[in-house]
């Protein structure tokens, strides 16, 4: 099966569909505009950059008009992800409230999410339908641990596999499941995907060589990274519901999927990087790039199929029809 798919999209010839990218614009002054998550509305988050000491966190309308997600007075502050009621996800930064992670509600408020005790920092990572934002806690020596902050703000630690001792959190689907990868001594790189009944399912490898997931939809279903045996090579990867692996196409990187199954991501050409949309069954379409920019990454999709990312130094939405 895994031979059957790698052969689909190696050979996949692109998709013909018709194509728009819109620039999504940015705050005043800002130098650079990031876009990494959207919901069934076309809102979009993201963040806007100045200069390297004051990030701004951004929501998109989706027509060209952003607005400012204001955070905590001088400190820098991006968002990760939105649900489909407009809340979103994301950590600030500052020397009065250090790093942690941060929930917006639909109206434009926040709440500042509590630190474990013991650990000195967070991150907030990813959303769900319900607003329980997931993310990561840190402390000394490398230590990280995957959390998830409920809407009324109460903290618990996510189970980690046995053996496992770091991890790092990537998305949540809308009913609560969650993807990332762990690892710990004698454990390489590890997809994993965090269950609603808060169990968690350690996905498939091929091979020796590290995995990552990257995004999981309604269904359970993952995508990601794997390595080649002794983590030659990175190829696509597609998990099923059941944890078992589908090796992608060599230099594809997923970074997203819908419940139809889309992926968007990138690959690299000629070393360098170009969005890409694959349908379930494998057909390829090359999103393109505004004019001036040289790489671009396609970062996230929704249930309609349309796309945002990063394309130069600009937030993009891509919409095919």
């Amino acid at each position: 099966m895994a031979t059957a798919l790698l052969a689909t999209v190696v050979g996949a010839a692109p998709a013909r569909a018709e194509l728009t990218l819109l620039d999504l614009g940015g705050l005043p002054s800002s130098t650079s505009n990031w876009v990494g998550s959207i919901n069934d509305s076309d809102i979009a988050v993201g963040a806007s950059y100045t200069d390297r000491r004051h990030d701004r966190a951004v929501k998109y309308d989706g027509k060209g008009g952003s607005s400012e997600l204001v955070g905590p007075a001088g400190a820098s502050t991006t968002v990760k992800a939105v649900n489909n009621r407009g809340a979103a996800a994301g950590t600030t930064s500052g020397a009065d409230v250090g790093t942690r992670a941060i929930r917006f509600n639909p109206d434009g408020t926040y709440q500042l999410l509590i630190t474990p005790s013991g650990y000195h920092s967070s991150l907030g990572l990813a959303i769900d339908g319900s607003g329980t934002v997931y993310g990561i806690a840190m402390r000394e020596n490398n230590q990280q641990i995957p959390v998830r902050w409920r809407p009324n703000g109460v903290l618990t630690a996510m189970k980690l596999p046995q053996g496992a001792t770091w991890a790092y959190v990537t998305s949540a689907s809308a009913n609560g499941y969650v993807a990332g990868y762990v690892s710990g001594p004698g454990i390489a790189g590890l997809a994993v995907r965090w269950n609603p009944d808060g169990t968690v399912t350690t996905l498939g490898r091929v091979t020796n060589g590290a995995t990552s997931a990257q995004a999981v939809n309604n269904r359970g279903e993952v995508v990601g990274n794997a390595n080649g045996s002794n983590n030659e090579g990175t190829y696509g990867a597609r998990w099923t519901a059941d944890g078992s692996v589908i090796m992608l196409a060599g230099d594809v990187y997923p970074k997203s999927v819908n419940d139809s199954g889309v992926i968007v991501g990138f690959k690299y050409l000629d070393g360098k990087s170009r969005p890409y949309r694959w349908t379930y069954n494998g057909d390829e379409l090359d999103l393109g790039l505004p004019e001036g920019a040289t790489e671009g990454v396609a970062l996230d999709v929704n249930s309609d199929g349309v796309i945002v990312g990063i394309a130069g130094s600009a937030a993009v939405k891509w919409t095919t029809f």
